[in-house]
This record gives structure tokens, C-alpha cells and sequence, in this order.
């Protein structure tokens, strides 16, 4: 019960979360496939 109520008092720590998650992986993918967009 108190997760849940947690989770509904602040809902900007799940959103905030997922763009942290978003952010890195679409770093993780710019920074792997960058060089091989550019030729090298």
C-alpha cells in the first residue's frame, strides 16, 4: 500500500526515471553507431 501511494504522491520519479533510461540508452546507441553513419 504505501509503494502505490508513494509511487501516486510523486509521479515524477517513475517519469524521470524512464527519461534517464531513454536518455542513456539513445547515448549508448549514438556513440555505437555514430562512427558507422559517419564511415568511420
Amino acid at each position: 500500500m504505501k509503494e502505490s501511494a508513494m509511487l501516486r504522491a510523486i509521479p515524477w520519479q517513475r517519469i524521470a526515471l524512464t527519461a534517464l533510461t531513454l536518455a542513456s540508452l539513445a547515448v549508448l546507441l549514438y556513440t555505437l553507431g555514430a562512427p558507422n553513419y559517419e564511415g568511420g
